[in-house]
């Protein structure tokens, strides 16, 4: 019995998203494990990574991942509340720019901003199965879920600097193939290139 307190403490204190945070909400994500993928670093359909985008290798050893689906946290290299910001900004800035993107809550999380392709029409094929949603920021320790064509996805995980939600392409919550977990910045440095990928998810984001 102590063993399920900790566990229920510990998914508690990885903060809310996507779930109720109580009881409830524990019991669903504990529910969805076995359906959990595997493999969190191969994208079905990829080509080869970098072949038409590069992107600089993330230095160090990836962080540690929360072992639930739902929220998908990492309990290591969590980013401070200054580079949150800045992400943040970066994202509002996106759908302050007169382009064709808006804010409004993320469907997935159910909670917080995320950034959508205004016209479903004119969405990418990735973007249309997400009803628009692009990516959104998770405030709670600066990690981003983001959507992107198969051969980004995968350039961003062989980068080191994220990896696929396990439960992306599962049909139970409609999470497209890639949709991708990227991890937290750690200096500006790493805030640099994950602007990059926010850029280039956007850039590919409509048709």
């Amino acid at each position: 019995m102590q063993k399920v307190r900790n566990d229920y403490a510990a998914w508690i204190d990885l903060g809310p998203g996507g779930l109720p945070a109580n009881v409830g909400g524990w019991l669903i994500t504990t529910a969805l494990k076995p359906l959990a993928r595997r493999d969190t670093t191969t994208v079905d359909g990829a080509g080869s990574p970098g072949l038409h985008w590069h992107l600089d290798h993330r230095p160090g050893p990836r962080p540690t991942i929360a072992p639930y689906p739902i929220p998908h946290r990492q309990l290591t290299h969590r980013g401070s509340t200054e580079l949150i910001e800045r992400l943040t900004a970066t994202v509002a800035a996106e759908a302050r720019s007169g382009g064709p993107f808006h804010l409004e809550r993320s469907r997935f999380e159910r909670r917080g901003d995320a950034l959508y392709v205004t016209d479903i029409g004119a969405a990418a094929p990735w973007i249309s199965r997400t009803k628009g949603e692009v990516l959104h920021v998770h405030d709670s320790e600066g990690s981003l879920h983001v959507v992107m064509q198969p051969d980004d996805a995968q350039t961003v995980i062989s980068a080191g600097w994220g990896e696929l939600h396990p439960l992306a392409g599962r049909p139970v919550l409609g999470l497209p193939e890639t949709y991708v977990f990227v991890y937290a910045s750690r200096d500006a440095d790493d805030a640099d290139r994950i602007e990059q990928i926010i850029s280039r998810a956007t850039a590919t984001a409509t048709t």
